[in-house]
């Protein structure tokens, strides 16, 4: 494979977040629909006392500021769930304008109300997610590529939605993927190894057919040009599962630095490169132009503002 190939295979998995998929779909109905139910409760006292039980009402979701649309699936889908007709007139990943009418929705008023707090929740969320991630796609003009880690408050939702705003996902799941962090080499360490990059690397080697990919986290120019040795040994010039070293918290013009001689000593094509740590929006041109192939952005999923979306009747 070459490396554009390889970077897809290790990073992207948004064609599993959908509600075809059904491990993705078991997992909306748990939680989501828990926390509607934990919403819920015992009743909506205020809607029982105001609104009679058989009354319909008509409804539109609409946003009230400008920025991409995600959610629309998930949404439709627990609006259904509750009985509630649903006519979608946005799609994930449109452009979306002040005032656009996102659904028009028909059925019991008392349901339309109890369902509306967690449906549109979902949409702003989503929506806000995939809003930054399309801008900083934007931003670095297709230099790197942009992912979320797995500082997420929604899981899926929110991979999900960087997916919707055109960026990849990376690992979804512990199960799915090795990453070697911080805390598994320090346990290497405190056990007497010398050499922990090394045997934490070949260790993980023994079950790469479970895997992804394998990845290892770095800290400095030693770990990272010491992981990329072993990763072209164990390759035997065989590279078909994504090896990747993560930069995590190296100034950019120190990754750099690591990238140019990961080149010099014949080590860069053994291996995918990305920086991690700290990458916002303000620093984030900086990373692309050092020749990383991928950003991993917590600041996606825990610091993105929701998009302002309302449900009213009408």
């Amino acid at each position: 494979m070459n490396r554009k190939e390889l970077i897809n295979k290790a990073y992207q998995r948004g064609e599993l977040l959908n509600l075809k998929n059904s491990m993705y779909k078991k997992w909306i109905d748990n939680f989501v629909f828990d926390e509607i139910k934990a919403d819920i409760g015992t009743g909506d006292i205020t809607s029982e006392s105001v609104i009679k039980k058989a009354e319909n009402a008509k409804a539109i979701v609409a946003t009230r500021e400008d920025g991409i649309i995600a959610g629309v699936e998930e949404a439709t889908y627990l609006y259904e769930k509750y009985g509630i007709g649903v006519v979608a007139k946005k799609k994930d990943g449109d452009k979306i304008q002040k005032r656009d009418i996102i659904f028009e929705l028909t059925g019991n008023a008392q349901k339309l109300l109890e369902v509306e707090r967690s449906a549109v929740d979902l949409l702003q969320r989503m929506s806000g997610i995939a809003t930054l991630t399309h801008e900083l796609i934007n931003k670095v003009d297709g230099k790197i590529k942009i992912a979320p880690t797995r500082k997420t408050h929604w899981r899926y939702l929110d991979k999900k939605a960087v997916f919707v705003g055109c960026g990849l996902t990376h690992r979804l799941a512990l199960w799915e993927s090795i990453l070697i962090k911080d805390n598994h080499l320090t346990a290497l360490k405190n056990r007497g190894v010398s050499d922990y990059v090394n045997e934490a690397l070949n260790l993980a080697w023994e079950k790469k057919e479970k895997a992804n990919f394998i990845e290892i986290e770095t800290f400095n120019e030693w770990e990272a040009i010491s992981a990329a040795k072993t990763f072209k040994d164990l390759q035997q010039g065989k590279i078909d599962c994504p090896c990747i070293i993560m930069l995590d918290n190296i100034w950019p013009k120190d990754v750099k630095v690591i990238i140019d001689k990961l080149k010099s000593q014949g080590l860069y094509d053994h291996v995918l490169l990305e920086a991690s740590g700290g990458i916002n929006p303000d620093n984030i041109i900086e990373y692309s132009t050092t020749g990383i192939d991928v950003v991993s952005i917590g600041y996606l999923t825990h610091s993105s503002r929701i998009i302002n979306i309302g449900q009213k009747f009408v």
